[in-house]
């Protein structure tokens, strides 16, 4: 029994001295990076135009960045960094398909910034933003009814802009377990629990079945998931497959930033019972809160064998605090008047959460 006790109040320290120091940068690297950069300059030597080239790509990358982080309505309030200030905030940048001459210079880069110091640039310029991925998103890409997992709409879903962007996206593989699906004349109609083998082989949260013409001038895009269904249309005068993915995938982005992107000015607490198993799911609980950089602090009031009652801190709204615990599996929830926090799939909420 002591043992068990002395065990718990170390696991309590432990958790006190990780909340104490700045939680670890989130280990999604790819979201702080930017490939595909297309660069072409022209200058009075190779090594001029290389440089010329390289400073033409930051404010670029600086804007994609930016744009993927930030729903669309803070767009207009992207903060204008000169080039000092943009080379503070890249880390590292790589070079493909590098041309050069003697006065020109062409290169695709990849810029990966410091992602300490774009929160900070965010932070400081009061711009609500989303450093938290979504679980993985299926987008099923269709032509007529049909999945393709070799053609061109379906290939364009694959760069790496899409895949690893704010919603990563994940493809069918379209074998004989996916085409029982797959191949319905009623996909687009079928509902979330129809759709549950899917969700389950693939671990989303969210489907997306998206249509386009033959073409690639427009798409139609059903999104569906626990909550719901809703629908998408994309059109352009003249498009195609990539550009027209590349849209699409943004605006399945909006939904996610519109929920998520966190207003620092905001600040808010909760008491929360945490629910456990045992000490390695406590542990893992921890973990996870760590993880989550809205969570501003945790301060364990109560310790059970199997319950810590916590008093959580948190920067923007307590329903972006559900979401972005939910991408690290605990579920928050409010039951009885008490706010409740576990291991788990999280279940739809409609009522907002309310800070007592």
């Amino acid at each position: 029994m002591y043992r068990i006790i002395a065990t718990l109040i170390a696991a309590t320290l432990a958790l006190f001295v990780m909340l104490a120091a700045p939680p670890a940068f989130a280990a999604a690297a790819d979201l702080y990076s930017i490939t595909g950069v297309q660069v072409d300059a022209t200058a009075e030597s190779a090594t001029a135009a290389r440089e010329q080239a390289l400073a033409q790509g930051r404010p670029l990358a600086w804007q994609r960045l930016f744009r993927r982080l930030t729903p669309p309505a803070a767009w207009p309030r992207q903060p204008n960094l000169d080039d000092n200030a943009l080379q503070r905030a890249i880390r590292s940048f790589e070079v493909s398909n590098e041309r050069r001459s003697t006065t020109r210079y062409l290169g695709e880069m990849t810029y990966h910034f410091n992602q300490g110091e774009v929160v900070r640039l965010l932070r400081q310029s009061g711009i609500p933003f989303a450093e938290t991925q979504s679980k993985p998103v299926l987008v099923v890409p269709l032509i007529g009814g049909r999945y393709d997992p070799a053609g061109a709409w379906a290939k364009a879903w694959t760069s790496p802009s899409i895949a690893q962007g704010l919603v990563p996206v994940v493809l069918p593989t379209g074998d004989a377990a996916d085409q029982i699906i797959l191949t319905r004349p009623d996909l687009g109609q079928l509902d979330w629990v129809a759709l549950a083998p899917l969700v389950r082989r693939y671990g989303v949260t969210q489907i997306v079945i998206a249509t386009a013409t033959p073409d690639g001038n427009a798409a139609q895009l059903i999104e569906i998931s626990q909550t719901g269904r809703q629908t998408e249309s994309l059109a352009f005068a003249r498009s195609n497959f990539l550009a027209t993915a590349d849209a699409a995938a943004v605006k399945i982005a909006e939904g996610w930033k519109n929920r998520v992107a966190v207003d620092f000015s905001q600040r808010g607490s909760l008491s929360v019972d945490v629910s456990f198993s045992s000490l390695g799911e406590w542990s893992r609980i921890r973990s996870q809160l760590v993880a989550v950089r809205s969570v501003t602090g945790v301060e364990v009031v109560g310790l059970s064998v199997a319950e810590a009652r916590v008093e959580l801190g948190y920067v923007g709204r307590p329903e972006q605090l559900r979401d972005t615990l939910a991408e690290q599996d605990l579920d928050l929830r409010m039951a009885g008047g008490n706010y409740t926090l576990a291991i788990g799939v999280p279940q739809p909420q409609p009522v907002p959460l309310v800070p007592r």
